[in-house]
């Protein structure tokens, strides 16, 4: 999967910076994109208003269930014929002992002609894995 691919040759591991996300957005629904880019107004406005905070999606990843992210994947068939089309990708951490290995799913759509990721359902079970799906995360991390 294109975007899982540029996300590791840029080194993403949050929510996409500005320029991160620009280089991102071809693989990117418009929606998720907006989402993503709103949480980056959201992360940069916090920087300035609580300096010494963390804020929120500074770090881990948002493109998987594990928020070390993973050190591989491989894409499985579509599930679909048909948008939206659900990809389940197996995404594997060996950094982990015991090495951590789920699936989550990408969903698909096809807009402006091709097809792009339009969210991503986390698939891992353990107690601190992202769970829902990435724009669900998105929205209900936003503060007020």
């Amino acid at each position: 999967m294109q975007l899982l691919t540029m996300r590791d040759a840029l080194g993403v591991r949050a929510v996409p910076t500005t320029g991160e996300l620009q280089a991102l957005a071809p693989f990117l629904s418009a929606s998720l994109t907006r989402a993503l880019a709103s949480a980056d107004s959201q992360r940069t406005a916090e920087r300035q208003r609580v300096p010494g905070d963390k804020p929120p999606f500074a770090d881990g990843d948002v493109f998987s269930s594990m928020i070390e992210g993973p050190t591989a994947f491989r894409v499985m068939p579509a599930l679909d014929s048909v948008a939206p089309v659900r990809v389940p990708i197996e995404f594997s951490n060996d950094a982990q002992r015991p090495a951590a290995r789920w699936t989550d799913t990408a969903v698909v759509v096809q807009q402006a002609g091709k097809w792009v990721v339009n969210d991503l359902r986390y698939g891992a079970t353990w107690p601190f894995a992202n769970k829902g799906t990435l724009l669900t995360t998105l929205d209900v991390s936003r503060t007020p």
